[in-house]
């Protein structure tokens, strides 16, 4: 077995983990700033990004595509809804994300996968500074608005 194909079997974890670092971080942006934004759009007061309140914004629900049975197949309705659930767990998921970001770290830089362990750099710290902002003011004030 060549050293190519050890690195590229060694490192199938460390993929799957960035995999799912990336698709956690687009659900988790589109739950929660895609939300916040349409929102905000929704009553016309862009600065309300800024400061996310149940009495600048009103509820999250009032601002997403309404759900009943005449839209159950509407596409938007499932996508907002689902990324706005994933949204609410923002502690524990980025806690999850940053320990098995750290794992597959670990183990892409011991098998020498340098692509995988640039990628994992770059989401893990992108996890980071996400766990950071939500553990902010701000972030504590949007994830309050998020669960009403």
């Amino acid at each position: 077995m060549s050293r190519e194909d050890q690195v590229r079997a060694g490192s199938l974890g460390g993929r799957v983990v960035l995999s799912a670092q990336l698709l956690f971080l687009a659900v988790y942006l589109v739950g929660s700033f895609g939300v916040l934004l349409v929102a905000a759009l929704h009553i016309g007061d862009l600065p309300a990004v800024l400061d996310p309140r149940l009495e600048r914004l009103g509820d999250p629900k009032d601002s997403l595509p309404p759900a009943g049975p005449d839209t159950a197949w509407n596409p938007l309705v499932w996508v907002f809804g689902i990324c706005r659930a994933v949204a609410m767990f923002v502690y524990p998921l980025a806690f999850v994300t940053l320990v098995l970001g750290l794992a597959a770290l670990l183990h892409a830089w011991r098998t020498g996968d340098r692509k995988t362990f640039g990628w994992l750099v770059i989401n893990t710290g992108a996890w980071f500074a996400l766990a950071a902002l939500a553990l902010s003011p701000y972030g504590t004030q949007l994830h309050g608005w998020l669960l009403d």
